[in-house]
């Protein structure tokens, strides 16, 4: 198991093959067989403390138990195994996960093919010895070779985060980086039907037959290639990328005219009536003009001695003074002159009482006046023409409104936030064509460098902002 660095530091000096640098512990029997295999590849060490490491690693070894006479015959093999979960937070519609999982290898059963390492031998793995090597599993890289035939531990494309043994099948589980490797991560995708997994190992063995049987093991990475190149040529690969659905261009167009259809059909009624009540308007305008230029002295009258109150600073008050009272008269005079009445009563503050107190002193006032009002509406053709398309419209519109809600299922890309507008102006790129077409991952990695962001994690949010803005071109 993997020490952590409080554990380490609490280890004794004689529990390290190199005591005076406190390197390569080895506290229990999986750390000592590590230690042996890592003793001539760490770094900072003299041949003279090489040479004492393994006369330490030896000691602890018999102390331990532990059987060395077959560790100058260690051989590295290419093979995968069962690894216990690693907690990982999930993370929905991340950019840079692509979702797999699979068989990874077989135990207690021979493999197909002589992996690398094993001498042209078959090799045969059990159970137990599986199992005590599970923790070194944890965290382990996935790598990729550009014609999927062999192990390339230079390209690291992803990593397993949890395994189980089901019955002989060794299945693991994990996420492939699919915004840093978006080439080999699409081909992963079509061709996972003839993929599967191939395990890297650090390996002692020993001869059982013509096959070589595991005694024990440590794990050091997988990676993904055909299956008739893994040792085990039944080991399986599934790969799922958590994306949009993807559409045409012609889809799309079919998709929102199927839906906006019916909308678009009654926009242009409501156009029609809209239109047809414009010119209703104008003709009852143009019948009251004469109306109108009868009313327009009086108003204006109205209006100049309002100005000269306000001179002479009489009236002032806001809402109910002199001033204010008759510039009110003034305009109410001219409305009822458009509607085609002459102006004989001017009410003020009797309107809000006449329409809600019944039964009050100022509803009663206010009734007989209202009448003639009506009376004279009713008498207007234009008015009562006026009146009926204004309420017809205003019942259409309310029935468009639950239309379109229930209707309309296209999506919509969503606004741009100021740090992506901000990105895009020092990429050169212009909003409006990016909100249409959406960005490649060369795009934005352009965009990236020109705007000077050459941090990797600023990188990542970046991306990350955009694809949440569904600026990502699929």
């Amino acid at each position: 198991m993997p020490l952590s660095k409080e554990e380490r530091d609490k280890l004794p000096a004689e529990h390290f093959a190199v005591p005076g640098k406190r390197k390569l512990p080895i506290n229990d029997e999986t750390h000592t067989r590590l230690a042996w295999d890592m003793v001539d590849r760490t770094q900072g060490l003299t041949e003279t403390e090489r040479k004492e490491a393994r006369t330490h690693i030896r000691r602890r070894a018999k102390e331990l138990g532990i059987d060395t006479s077959d560790w100058d015959k260690v051989h590295a093999a290419a093979m995968t195994l069962w690894g216990m979960s690693l907690n990982v937070p999930e993370v929905a519609n991340h950019p840079n996960r692509m979702p797999f999982s699979g068989v990874l290898t077989f135990v207690n059963q021979p493999s197909d093919l002589p992996p690398g390492g094993s001498g042209g031998k078959r090799t045969y793995l059990p159970k137990d010895v599986a199992e005590k090597a599970l923790e070194s599993l944890l965290g382990m890289a996935v790598d990729f070779s550009d014609d999927l035939s062999a192990h390339d531990v230079t390209q690291k494309i992803g990593v397993i985060t949890g395994a189980e043994i089901v019955g002989d099948e060794v299945r693991i589980e994990g996420f492939f980086y699919a915004a840093d490797f978006p080439q080999e991560c699409a081909r992963i995708q079509t061709e996972k039907e003839d993929l599967g997994f191939s395990y890297e190992v650090r390996a002692q063995t020993r001869p059982m037959g013509d096959l070589l049987q595991i005694v024990s093991c440590v794990f050091t990475g997988a990676a993904v290639l055909y299956k008739d190149k893994a040792a085990y040529q039944s080991t399986s690969l599934a790969a799922q990328a958590e994306q949009d659905i993807e559409m045409t261009k012609e889809e799309m167009e079919a998709l929102l005219a199927g839906a906006l259809g019916p909308i678009t059909t009654q926009l242009a009624a409501v156009t029609t009536q809209v239109n047809a009540l414009k010119a209703s308007t104008e003709t009852a305008v143009q019948a009251n003009a004469a109306m109108r230029d009868r009313v327009a002295p009086h108003a204006t009258a109205l209006r100049n001695c309002a100005a000269a109150m306000e001179a002479a600073g009489i009236g002032l008050h806001s809402s109910r003074g002199h001033v204010k009272m008759l510039h009110n008269m003034a305009a109410s005079m001219e409305a009822e002159a458009a509607g085609g009445h002459l102006p004989h009563i001017y009410r003020d503050h009797d309107w809000s009482f006449a329409a809600g107190a019944e039964g009050t002193p100022f509803a009663a006032a206010a009734a007989p006046a209202a009448a003639p009002a009506a009376a004279a509406g009713a008498e207007n053709p234009a008015i009562k023409a006026l009146t009926d398309a204004v309420a017809a419209i205003g019942t259409q519109l309310t029935d468009l409104k639950a239309s379109a809600f229930t209707n309309v299922q296209a999506p919509q890309r969503k606004s741009m936030s100021s740090e992506v507008i901000a990105l895009l102006a020092k990429g050169n790129l212009k909003p409006e064509e990016v909100s249409k077409e959406g960005m490649t991952e060369d795009q934005i990695d352009t965009m990236l460098s020109a705007a000077g962001v050459t941090k990797i994690s600023d990188r990542i949010a970046a991306k990350q902002k955009i694809a949440a803005e569904g600026l990502l071109r699929k």
